[in-house]
């Protein structure tokens, strides 16, 4: 039969060891009950003996698995069970039994109230308990850590034995002195010798003050540090008015209580009440929240990686926008602050139609250098609502703006820039919309050269893939809900891009691949992915793809070594389509013209033709003038080239934006037509 050691002693600590006892403490414990007083003592990883008192120390009884919480370094446990311990036939009370038969309790008659107040502790003990008794002898002596004691041991695994043992010690053993402390430290060290794991309870009853004993009270306090799973009871029977200071202490400091009788009366009472604290605790089964665990995967085969040639011609947009009320330029354009800096200005370096756009008035002051007997006309214009309303002062204020940058940064002569004002443009934008009355404030640029306003050309190299996305799937498991996370795509331990959130994890996160992004990709053999976070209770998550992306980078120079030629991407777009227009313009003839001339110079190339709106109206119909602009565009590509059976044509309208609508410049460079030729390059 499996059998633990629990052990019933009285020993009394200093403050100083009490801190140390408290300081050590891993678990909170509490109920959802109010004023109750708590101990208990580790029986194993997950399983707690678990005393719940009332503010009397009486024992609490009733108490379910809903009614406990335990908490660990900030962190919540998961309550399994809870077992009263008088109802459990694996977890054994381990008790040793202190008990003064000095020659006084004679003269007290306290003997047969002992006896009687004994029957308590007789009758909660189990088949699977065990308990020892250590009482004083001058006869026979023990000798621990070379202390030799006066006191005698009995341990045996029938109570009636141990009844017998005592009724003796209370009859022809009783002792002239008074050996408390010897008898305590003799009870220490039988449980100095039970498995530290093991419960252990000690129970000390004094009838008298120890004036005999060889050994201290700093002695005993130092021989029960470092104890662990050790609670201290102890009964004080003493002539005395007042609980002995010495074992009130070490009771507390070791999660036990001590009692004051002072009649044989209450000596029975209390150690009924002892015994019902004894036998009325909880076997609290628990379990910590696991952290949150897993892998990350990545659900494609791998990330393909090709160099693509892009010949870029974009129109150059002809509006430069104003904040609200303001004439200032704002920081969205690239401006120079002296003429020494636009020396090294290229506009064939610039990529990307929002790029060129911030860049426009850089382009126009080398434009109009390169072409000096060329004039431009600048048109302020304001929203004409609330605080801009009828504000001629306002437009002319834009247009100036303007003028002085090109004049004292580029050096072109305000002769050649004539200012002009109104307060709505010529074709204006949705005055009842926010965004349409933004869009209002601004400049025109006009001028009847066609070089000042010529498209924007150039070619670069450009990474591109065809999944348009990088996917990773987070396949991890957290008891406790993730309440931030940080992704990190990298390689070769250098990190690439991090993705940051908060809540839980999404079931699949798709980054889209920028060309940034895809730069950075293509340097590496494969790409690793690493998660950290932390869930609600502050356990950390730290997950790792399981494996690695293989990243497949064809490069140009690949292509043209394997003779098969290197992409080409051919983009023209149709910008300055006026608001909820599908009416091509005068300036866009050139480029139409352009496009026509490619298309049959290049036979073999698939030609795609896709209309686009901003996102101001409904979605049904943007889709439709999307689609009007692309046939209108279709309609002039036919009528020069008819036969042509290689167009393919759309209409996106709001959808997949080439530049951000919450800007007006791109919600402008949305209205519009983008034609792409694609091809290969033979080398």
């Amino acid at each position: 039969m499996k059998r633990t050691i629990i052990v019933m002693m009285l020993l009394v600590l200093t403050a100083g060891a009490s801190a140390a006892l408290a300081a050590t403490d891993p678990y909170q414990i509490s109920t959802s009950l109010p004023d109750t007083k708590i101990s208990y003592q580790t029986l194993e990883e997950g399983k707690l003996l678990v005393s719940v008192t009332d503010s009397d120390e009486k024992p609490i009884q009733g108490l379910t698995q809903d009614e406990f919480v335990i908490r660990q370094a900030g962190k919540t446990a998961r309550i399994i069970s809870v077992e009263p311990l008088e109802t459990s036939q694996e977890v054994g009370l381990n008790i040793v039994l202190v008990v003064d038969n000095s020659f006084s309790m004679r003269l007290r008659n306290a003997i047969a109230p002992l006896t009687q107040a004994l029957e308590s502790v007789y009758r909660i003990v189990r088949p699977i308990d065990q308990v020892s008794v250590v009482v004083f002898d001058e006869k026979d002596t023990l000798t621990v850590n070379g202390h030799t004691l006066r006191a005698k041991v009995k341990q045996s695994d029938h109570m009636t034995d141990l009844q017998n043992f005592l009724r003796e010690s209370m009859d022809s053993g009783l002792t002239e002195g008074t050996y408390l402390n010897e008898a305590i430290l003799a009870g220490v060290d039988l449980v100095r010798k039970m498995p530290a794991k093991n419960n252990k309870f000690m129970v000390i009853f004094s009838d008298g003050e120890d004036i005999n004993s060889r050994v201290t009270h700093s002695e005993i306090t130092k021989s029960v540090q470092g104890i662990n799973n050790f609670s201290i009871y102890a009964v004080d029977y003493m002539p005395t008015p007042t609980l002995d200071p010495f074992l009130k202490g070490l009771a507390s400091s070791h999660g036990g209580y001590a009692w004051k009788a002072g009649s044989p009366a209450e000596l029975v009472s209390v150690f009924e009440a002892f015994s019902s604290t004894l036998l009325h605790r909880y076997i609290v089964t628990y379990r910590f929240i696991s952290p949150p665990a897993g892998n990350l995967v990545f659900p494609d085969p791998e990330l393909k990686i090709e160099e693509l040639t892009t010949i870029d011609s974009a129109p150059l947009l002809n509006h430069v926008y104003f904040d609200t009320g303001r004439s200032q330029l704002t920081d969205r354009y690239i401006l120079f602050e002296t003429r020494a800096e636009t020396a090294a200005f290229d506009e064939r370096q610039l990529r990307g139609g929002m790029d060129k756009y911030h860049n426009v008035l850089n382009i126009l002051g080398q434009r109009l250098q390169a072409n000096p007997g060329v004039t431009i006309r600048l048109v302020g214009c304001n929203s004409d609502m609330g605080e801009e309303k009828g504000r001629l002062d306002l437009s002319r204020g834009r247009a100036e703006a303007v003028q002085a940058y090109l004049r004292y940064v580029w050096g072109i002569a305000p002769e050649r820039m004539a200012v002009e004002q109104r307060n709505l443009p010529e074709a204006p934008s949705n005055i009842r919309i926010a965004e349409g009355r933004i869009d209002n404030q601004r400049v025109e640029i006009h001028s009847d050269h066609p070089a000042i306003l010529e498209t924007v050309d150039s070619e670069y190299v450009t990474k591109v893939s065809e999944m348009g996305t990088l996917r990773v799937v987070p396949e991890i498991t957290s008891e406790a809900g993730v309440t931030e996370w940080q992704l990190t795509l990298g390689c070769a331990g250098r990190d690439v891009h991090t993705v940051i959130g908060n809540g839980p994890l999404p079931e699949q996160l798709a980054i889209p691949l920028t060309s940034n992004l895809l730069d950075g990709f293509a340097a590496c053999e494969a790409i690793d992915a690493h998660v950290i976070g932390k869930d609600n209770e502050d356990n950390p998550l730290d997950s790792r793809s399981a494996e690695a992306l293989p990243v497949n980078f064809v490069q140009r120079t690949q292509q043209m070594a394997a003779v098969q030629g290197y992409r080409v991407q051919e983009q023209y777009a149709l910008i300055l389509f006026d608001f909820d227009s599908a009416a091509i313009k005068d300036r866009n003839e050139a480029i139409v013209n352009r496009i026509i001339t490619r298309i049959g110079q290049m036979p073999e190339a698939l030609v795609l033709v896709v209309g686009h709106t901003d996102n101001i109206g409904s979605e049904a119909y943007n889709l439709q003038l999307s689609e009007r602009r692309a046939k209108a565009v279709e309609k002039q590509l036919m009528s020069a080239a008819p036969g042509t059976d290689r167009l393919i044509v759309s209409g996106a309208g709001p959808n997949n934006p080439r530049y951000d609508n919450a800007l007006p410049e791109g919600r402008a460079l949305n209205r519009t037509v983008t034609v792409t030729l694609e091809y290969f390059q033979q080398p």
